[in-house]
C-alpha cells in the first residue's frame, strides 16, 4: 500500500517542518516519469509544454478536465483578448499565432462568430479540437517501448506534493474515469469526488505518482514542476509562499485601498454558456433557484445605455451568418458566448462565501494534509445557479436596476426565442450547458523571492504598467532587466461584492484602465522556499491590481513559453531557475536564456523598447 504523503510549512514567512502527514490511497500508484511535469492543461501549460518539448524534453502535463486549453476552451472564455499594439504588428509567441492562424484555417476566417470584442470568437469545442491537433505530434511514442514526448493525463488532478531539501520529489495524482456519460453535472456535484483515490458510483480512479526519471535522480536538478493550474493549487502543497486576494496601499499600489488587505476578496468568476437564437419560442421556462435573491434578478442588467440584447448576443458571438459590421441582426442559427460582469460572473468575496479557500482555511478544513482542490463547493453551486438565472433574465426578466436609475418606468423585453444549449454535441459540450470549469481571473499568486530591491519579495506593481494621466514623469511601462516575454492589456477589474452587492470597502475602485505595453519579468515565474518549480498561469507574482493584465489568453501563453523555456534552459545546464536571476551583474546565463526565447520567435520587448524611448502614450 503506497502512501501520500506531503510536508506542512507551518508558517509563509519561514521554512518551518512540523511532520509527515500520510494519508492510505486505494491502489498501488502508477508511476509516470518525465523532465517536466506540469500540473494544468490551461494556456500556460500548454504553452509551456510545446516549448519544452521543441526543446527536446520528456514532458507529462495533468488537467483536471477532459479538455486542454483552460480559457479558451474548458472555461469558455473563446473570445480572444489582445490589442492592437500586438495584433496589428503579430507580436505575439509564435505558437499562440499558429494557434491563431490554425482558427482562420478551420472556419476560413479568423472571426466566424462576427463578434465584435475581439478579432477572434469562435467554438469551445473547436479550440479544444484545434490545441489537441498541436500537441498530436508529440503524443505518439517515437521508439518501440518508449513513452511519447508528451504524456497527457486528462481528468486528473493533483492530490499531494512531496518536498525535500527544497525541491519537489514526487507528486501524486487521482485519474477519475466517468462510469458513464462524463460532464453531466456541473463541477460543484463532482469536484470533491474527483480528489478522493476511492472509487465512487459515478467515478472509476487510478493514482499516478509523477517523479523524475531514474537515470536524473542523483543530479542537482533532475526535474522541473510547472504549476499551470486555475487556482494555484500547488502553492499551499508545496508550502511556497503567497498572496490571495487584495493589497495594502502603498507607493507603487496607489489605487489599493490603505484600509488593509482581504483575501477573501479575488476577482468574481464566471459560469459561461452559449444560446441560439431559434425560429420557435420557448414555452414554460423553468425559474432557476434562488433567482429571485437581490444577487440576481435585482442584480442582472445590461449595466450601460448603449447596451441592449443585441449588443451583448453579438458581443462574444461564436456564430453568426450575416457578413457586414458588428451591430448587425441576428439571425436564426445564431450563437453566442454569454460572458457578461452583471450577468453571470459571481463575485461575493465574505469569509462564508469566497471561492479560493484561503491558508487559514485550509488549515482549519484539514485540506493541508487531505487535498480536496482549495475551493469552496458551495461557491461553485452559487455561481452555476447564478449563471442559469442570468439566461432565465435575458429571456423572461423586466427589471434592470441599472436603467431603471435613468428611467423608473423602464421594462425590459422579452426575448424567448433563443435556447439555452446543451448536450455533448453542443459547442460547450456538456451535459448541463454550463462550462466545465468556471472563467477564473484571479486565485492565489506567488510572492516572489526577496532582494536589495523588493525586501518583501518581488511583485509586478500597478506602476510597473499603468498609464496615468497624472503621472507626468512616467511615459512608458517599467523595463525589466529580466523580460522573458510581453504582453498589452488594460487592467481589467470584475470587483467583489459584499452580500448586498455594493462593492468590498478594500477593492481598488480607482485602478486606471489604460495600461503601457508592458513586460514579464523571469522573477514573477520564481517561487520562493522550493527550487525545481516555476508557475506559469495566472499564479505569478503580481498584485491583485496588475493581475487584472497579465491574466489573459496572450500573456497567459507568453507566461507558458517563458518557463517552458527556463524549464529546458536549467535542465540543460544544471541550473535552478532563481540563479539565472540572483546576481543582476552576472548576466551572461539569464541572456543566453533570453537569446534562446527569441530565437525560438518569442518576442520578450516591444519594438524601441528603451529607457530613452518616452513616446508610449499612443498605446491604449
Amino acid at each position: 500500500m503506497s502512501m501520500n504523503t506531503r510536508v506542512l510549512a507551518l508558517s509563509l514567512s519561514s521554512w518551518v517542518i512540523l511532520a509527515a502527514f500520510s494519508v492510505p490511497v486505494q491502489a498501488e500508484p502508477q508511476t509516470v516519469s518525465c523532465d517536466v511535469m506540469i500540473a494544468g492543461g490551461g494556456l500556460g501549460g500548454l504553452s509551456a509544454a510545446l516549448e519544452s518539448l521543441k526543446q527536446g524534453q520528456r514532458v507529462c502535463m495533468t488537467e483536471i478536465t477532459d479538455w486542454v486549453g483552460g480559457q479558451i476552451t474548458q472555461q469558455g472564455v473563446s473570445a480572444l483578448d489582445e490589442r492592437p499594439s500586438q495584433r496589428d504588428i503579430s507580436l505575439f509567441p509564435k505558437t499562440y499565432l499558429e494557434f491563431r492562424q490554425r482558427i482562420a484555417n478551420f472556419y476560413g476566417t479568423l472571426n466566424p462568430g462576427k463578434c465584435w470584442v475581439s478579432d477572434s470568437c469562435f467554438s469551445p469545442n473547436d479550440g479544444h479540437q484545434i490545441l489537441m491537433e498541436m500537441l498530436e505530434p508529440y503524443l505518439k511514442a517515437q521508439a518501440p517501448g518508449k513513452p511519447p514526448p508528451l504524456q497527457l493525463f486528462p481528468n486528473t488532478v493533483v492530490k499531494s506534493v512531496q518536498v525535500e531539501g527544497a525541491q519537489i520529489q514526487s507528486i501524486e495524482a487521482i485519474k477519475h474515469i466517468p462510469k458513464a456519460q462524463p460532464n453531466d453535472l456541473p463541477l460543484s456535484n463532482t469536484l470533491e469526488d474527483w480528489y478522493s483515490a476511492q472509487p465512487s458510483a459515478k467515478f472509476d480512479k487510478q493514482v499516478i505518482r509523477f517523479t523524475p526519471p531514474a537515470e536524473r535522480q542523483k543530479e542537482r536538478l533532475a526535474w522541473m514542476v510547472l504549476d499551470a493550474t486555475e487556482t494555484g493549487e500547488l502553492l499551499p502543497l508545496a508550502g511556497v509562499p503567497y498572496a490571495l486576494g487584495t493589497d495594502l496601499g502603498n507607493r507603487w499600489e496607489p489605487a489599493a485601498s490603505s484600509e488593509g488587505t482581504d483575501p477573501y476578496c479575488t476577482q468574481g468568476f464566471t459560469y459561461t454558456f452559449i444560446m441560439e437564437a431559434v425560429d420557435t419560442p420557448e414555452t414554460n421556462p423553468i425559474q432557476p433557484e434562488g433567482y429571485d435573491s437581490a444577487l440576481s434578478a435585482g442584480y442582472y442588467s445590461y449595466e450601460k445605455p448603449v447596451f441592449d440584447f443585441a449588443k451583448i448576443f453579438t458581443y462574444r458571438r461564436i456564430k453568426g451568418k450575416l457578413p457586414g459590421t458588428k451591430f448587425d441582426a441576428i439571425s436564426i442559427g445564431d450563437q453566442t458566448l454569454q460572458n457578461w460582469d452583471r450577468g453571470n460572473d459571481w463575485k461575493l468575496g465574505t469569509p462564508d462565501d469566497n471561492l479560493v479557500l484561503t491558508q487559514q482555511q485550509l488549515e482549519e478544513s484539514g485540506q493541508l494534509q487531505d487535498w480536496r482542490g482549495g475551493l469552496r463547493t458551495a461557491a461553485l453551486k452559487k455561481g452555476e445557479d447564478h449563471a442559469l438565472g442570468y439566461f432565465y433574465w435575458l429571456q423572461n426578466g423586466r427589471s434592470d436596476p441599472e436603467l431603471q436609475k435613468l428611467n423608473p418606468q423602464y421594462q425590459k423585453d422579452l426575448y424567448l426565442n433563443y435556447r439555452f444549449l446543451k448536450g455533448a454535441a453542443s459547442p460547450m459540450g456538456t451535459l448541463h450547458g454550463l462550462s466545465r470549469y468556471p472563467y477564473i481571473r484571479e486565485g492565489r499568486r506567488i510572492i516572489g523571492r526577496p532582494s536589495i530591491s523588493y525586501p518583501r519579495g518581488f511583485s509586478i506593481y500597478e506602476t510597473d504598467i499603468s498609464q496615468r494621466p497624472t503621472d507626468e514623469n512616467r511615459q512608458r511601462a517599467y523595463i525589466f532587466y529580466d523580460s522573458v516575454g510581453i504582453g498589452h492589456y488594460p487592467i481589467d477589474f470584475h470587483e467583489c461584492i459584499k452580500p448586498d452587492t455594493s462593492l468590498s470597502p478594500y477593492e481598488a475602485e480607482q485602478a486606471p484602465s489604460v495600461t503601457y505595453p508592458f513586460q514579464v519579468p523571469l522573477r514573477a515565474l520564481i517561487p520562493q522556499k522550493v527550487e525545481n518549480l516555476l508557475v506559469v498561469s495566472k499564479n505569478i507574482a503580481t498584485t491583485h491590481i496588475s493581475n487584472g493584465s497579465y491574466r489573459v489568453h496572450p500573456v497567459e501563453w507568453s507566461i507558458g513559453v517563458a518557463g517552458g523555456h527556463t524549464a529546458d534552459f536549467a535542465l540543460k545546464r544544471g541550473i535552478f531557475p532563481y540563479e539565472l536571476v540572483k546576481n543582476v551583474g552576472d548576466s551572461k546565463a539569464l541572456e543566453a536564456l533570453q537569446k534562446q526565447i527569441k530565437d525560438s520567435g518569442n518576442p520578450i520587448a516591444f519594438p524601441g523598447t528603451s529607457i530613452f524611448n518616452q513616446d508610449w502614450k499612443k498605446f491604449k
